[in-house]
């Protein structure tokens, strides 16, 4: 008897869009540029898909001209027209897009996605997936709740509107893949909730660990958000490091595309990420990737739900000093961190990896409209 073929999601996936006429997959917003590498990775791999938003818009003062395929409209279309031009995307979605995979932000209002767009794509059978970064979906008084370091003093009106997102969001969103903080949140709302790993296209991070060698290293620090990231608690460590007289170099800049962060992380020999949020974002992944040490405060209560080989240095803001000191006196250390983080980001974080577990999802989802 011959044996059975277990194919894999991805050609699942692709027979599917081939029965339904080739239409993709849209994947909608700019989060950390993962949506793009998403949709580019899933076209390498024979899946239809296209990232597009609403107009390109970095977060707070930053331009890291994070890639997408196309937007909605642009900057300098009058406000009617930018209606216009959202309620005919709207319209069109069921033509063009088999399923809609939102990624921290929807077409209109988050808020109110219950009242149109999401009765809308349901009506017309276009499965919706959600995954989330963060600080769109925190609930700061539970986060404050968990996490002793967490930047935001609670506001009730704030966490009122968060909440209505998230039930705006599950009255018509099939599932929610996010990661492991955000699932916690989600399993409020949602009845499927899938972990979601960042993810990256390896060839583009050259393996780069620290030299077990190298007596003076460069510690990098590149925050999008000074408050969010600690930098005062680092930047006062470092002083007191230097202080004591350990010999070692530090690099503090914001201001950069995304090709030069790439470059500058490349040279590093610790990234130090952040220190109050107690999950890790893209970032940290993208330093792991490159074989760097990285230092992010994971909360205690979600440690279990990363998997048990997670490489990443803990620190907070209470314990950064210490935590430096022993990767500046330790080369070999360093090395070793950096070695193991790549080989985990291959592991969970690859886009190829990462695509797989996300085409069981929609295949999933999609099989249900046939």
């Amino acid at each position: 008897m011959d044996k059975m073929v277990v194919r894999s999601s991805i050609e699942q996936l692709r027979e599917i869009q081939q029965d339904i006429g080739g239409k993709p997959i849209l994947h909608f917003g700019s989060l950390a540029g993962w949506p793009h590498t998403v949709a580019r990775v899933s076209r390498h791999l024979g899946v239809a898909a296209e990232n597009v938003v609403h107009v390109y818009k970095d977060v707070l003062d930053l331009d890291r001209k994070l890639p997408y395929d196309k937007s909605v409209f642009q900057k300098a279309d009058p406000f009617h027209g930018k209606v216009l031009s959202t309620l005919r995307f709207l319209r069109d979605i069921p033509r063009h897009y088999c399923l809609a995979h939102y990624h921290s932000t929807n077409l209109l209002h988050r808020e109110y996605h219950f009242l149109l767009e999401g009765p809308y794509l349901k009506r017309h059978r276009v499965p919706m997936v959600l995954s989330l970064g963060g600080g769109d979906a925190r609930i700061d008084g539970q986060a404050s709740r968990m996490n002793p370091y967490y930047h935001k003093k609670p506001s009730f009106w704030h966490d009122l509107r968060i909440k209505l997102r998230w039930w705006s969001w599950s009255r018509s969103v099939a599932v929610c893949a996010s990661d492991p903080e955000m699932a916690i949140i989600a399993s409020d709302y949602f009845e499927d909730v899938q972990i979601f790993r960042q993810p990256v296209e390896m060839h583009r991070f050259a393996f780069n660990p620290p030299s077990p060698a190298k007596e003076v290293p460069l510690l990098l620090h590149v925050p999008t958000s000074p408050q969010f990231k600690g930098t005062k608690y680092i930047v006062r460590a470092v002083e007191n490091l230097k202080n004591k007289g350990l010999k070692f170099d530090f690099r503090m800049v914001r201001q950069l595309t995304q090709e030069q962060f790439f470059e500058l992380l490349s040279s590093c020999d610790v990234y130090i990420d952040e220190l109050r949020c107690g999950t890790h974002g893209m970032t940290a992944v993208e330093a792991m990737a490159m074989g760097k040490p990285t230092i992010s405060y994971i909360r205690e209560n979600l440690l279990d739900r990363y998997p048990s080989d997670l490489p990443l240095v803990n620190a907070n803001p209470d314990t950064i000093e210490q935590t430096l000191e022993l990767l500046i006196l330790d080369a070999q250390l360093r090395h070793q961190i950096g070695v193991a983080s790549r080989a985990y980001v291959e592991r969970y974080h690859d886009a190829d990896v990462v695509l797989e577990g996300l085409a069981k999802i929609y295949v999933g989802l999609l099989r249900k409209t046939l």
